[in-house]
């Protein structure tokens, strides 16, 4: 009996360490204006009106390939893709810095 309830206890602990619990995103803006709309995928995930030298709060985002488009107060455009790994979980940040350079970073 005492061997049976160790097998439950090691398969539950077992479901719950392999499910994974997300990531989470947020965008960073360095660029040298505010950014009107930052639309990650097909409206998956949209930040609005993100000032300069500001981030944005996080949001979920699933595992997957995005395209990214972000469009400044004065309707500049910039696209970049990002991708969300298929395992683990934690916490995610897409900068744009003054050149308009794209960098994903794991917090």
């Amino acid at each position: 009996m005492k061997s049976l309830a160790t097998i439950v206890l090691c398969l539950v602990l077992l479901i719950f360490s392999s499910c994974d619990k997300g990531y989470n995103l947020r965008f960073i803006n360095y660029y040298l204006e505010p950014m009107d709309s930052v639309v990650v995928g097909a409206n998956v995930l949209v930040f609005k009106n993100v000032e300069t030298q500001s981030s944005s709060d996080f949001l979920e985002i699933k595992k997957g390939t995005y395209g990214v488009t972000c469009i400044t107060k004065t309707k500049k455009k910039f696209t970049t893709e990002i991708t969300i790994p298929s395992k683990g979980s934690g916490q995610r940040s897409l900068q744009i810095d003054g050149l308009a350079t794209f960098v994903l970073l794991e917090e």
